[in-house]
């Protein structure tokens, strides 16, 4: 009878067939597993085969959530790469509309889907993520606090001609100006979190009771706050107020021996104690290093994240396409231990199991050795170099970044309800950072997409 037969589902979606899913929530891999892809969203996670209207074969395949950097600067300076100067720029259009076309696909060659800018707007954000092929972005709002005045950071955070000063914002009204007004017009302008800044090069020395009373005011409107802390006079003011993300490893002041000090070893065991969440940012360092090798635009993977137009340009530009702001030979010792000092720090965090969040800084400077997503593939390396755990990487690239900036309700896992944006592997990233040279396939808001297409080879 036509009612007694069993009644049979149509094939839906995209399905992701006999793969081994590679999740932070699980306890291992689920092997031969079926993931449907329906509007965006991961549907269904199955042990039991399913069919789609498209199927993808992950045959010896991982599938795993794709990945989150909280620490980018999208456009510095806007409107044209890092390495170029304004005057550059204009000269040479054509470089500066392919380099700027081809950074948010650099970054989902490399994995990320998902990138945070610390210093950001709602606009340029919006500008971002309204490109076709892009990470989906999130900003952080800016603020420092001088002489006890708490001051919005304009965007953009670096320029050229631009000082400090002019890059902080005058609030003549008083009323205007504290951390409730301030992280008010952030929240409006639709931040997911609050950066400020302690760094005593450029005289932002807050108080812990000044910081404390932003991380307050973020605190009531459910906003985490990451500090640019990047000394150990910063890191303890940081701790000391209760920062949710210090954003930076502890670099040395002039003169500081290379070795942690045990005031400094405990300080970092304190923020392990406390769960304060950690961004090493060790390739930062590495990047001013790379500023010294003639050979930086020549190395294989460059070329998948800057189209060749804009690396012949810098081959052959007046100034060795930044080299001369950032080129000192004699600095060379001081950068290398400041990196062992950072391996060093990294390990220890490691040991203690800190709360390691995942962020590049990229770029964080005016220069050209911090490229969009290989900056975050070399900065994994770093970490693996350090003691750092493949399984500990992987969480601070997926879950824990998700769950420190109240993302998780739709990142970092392979779940039902969860966006789709998803990275399918031929290697396994919890045996081997090497495996997310691996990259197949980037499956973005579950539109499936060839990792080939999006490498700077193409132009």
């Amino acid at each position: 009878m036509p009612g007694c037969s069993p009644q049979t589902q149509a094939p839906a979606g995209l399905v992701v067939a006999d793969v081994t899913v590679v999740s932070p929530e699980r306890a291992a891999p689920l092997e031969h597993a079926y993931v449907r892809i329906t509007n965006g969203r991961v549907a269904e996670v199955s042990a039991r085969p399913l069919r789609g209207e498209r199927e993808i074969d992950g045959t010896g395949r991982y599938l795993i959530p794709g990945l989150i950097d909280s620490h980018v600067h999208l456009a510095v300076p806007p409107g044209f790469p890092a390495a170029m100067t304004r005057e550059q720029a204009t000269a040479h259009p054509e470089v500066v509309a392919v380099t700027l076309a081809q950074d948010p696909k650099s970054y989902l060659f490399f994995g990320f889907t998902t990138v945070v800018d610390l210093v950001g707007s709602g606009d340029r954000t919006a500008q971002w993520n309204a490109l076709e092929l892009r990470p989906d972005a999130y900003f952080c709002g800016a603020a420092a606090i001088i002489g006890g005045q708490l001051r919005a950071i304009r965007y953009p955070y670096f320029s050229y001609p631009v000082t400090l000063q002019e890059r902080l914002a005058v609030i003549s009204d008083p009323v205007q100006r504290t951390p409730e007004a301030i992280v008010g017009r952030i929240a409006a302008d639709g931040a997911i979190c609050v950066k400020t800044v302690y760094d005593g090069f450029v005289g932002v020395t807050p108080t812990v009771d000044e910081v404390k009373q932003l991380v307050a005011a973020a605190h009531a409107r459910g906003l985490p706050v990451f500090m640019h802390a990047n000394r150990k006079s910063a890191q303890a003011v940081a701790v000391g107020a209760g920062v949710d993300v210090i954003a930076h490893g502890m670099w040395r002041e002039p003169g500081e021996e290379v070795a942690l000090a045990a005031e400094e070893r405990e300080l970092l065991i304190t923020v392990a104690r406390r769960g304060t969440g950690y961004q090493p940012t060790t390739q930062v360092i590495v990047g001013e290093l790379d500023m010294l090798q003639a050979d930086y635009l020549t190395r294989s993977q460059v070329a998948d994240a800057y189209p060749a137009a804009f690396i012949d340009w810098c081959a052959h530009a007046k100034d060795g396409c930044g080299a001369d702001r950032h080129r000192d030979a004699a600095a060379e010792p001081s950068i290398r231990g400041t990196i062992a000092r950072a391996a060093e720090l990294t390990r220890v965090l490691a040991e203690a199991d800190a709360r390691l969040l995942f962020g590049s800084d990229t770029p964080s400077d005016l220069l050209y050795t911090n490229p969009p997503g290989l900056n975050g593939r070399l900065e994994m390396s770093n970490w693996i170099a350090a003691g750092v755990s493949n399984g500990k990487l992987f969480r601070a690239l997926t879950i824990d970044n998700a769950r420190m900036l109240r993302l998780d309700d739709k990142l970092g896992t392979v779940e039902p309800g969860k966006t789709a944006n998803l990275l399918l592997l031929r290697s396994n990233p919890l045996a081997s950072v090497t495996a997310f040279d691996t990259i197949e396939t980037v499956i973005l808001h579950g539109r499936p997409i060839q990792r080939s297409e999006l490498s700077a080879r193409v132009w």
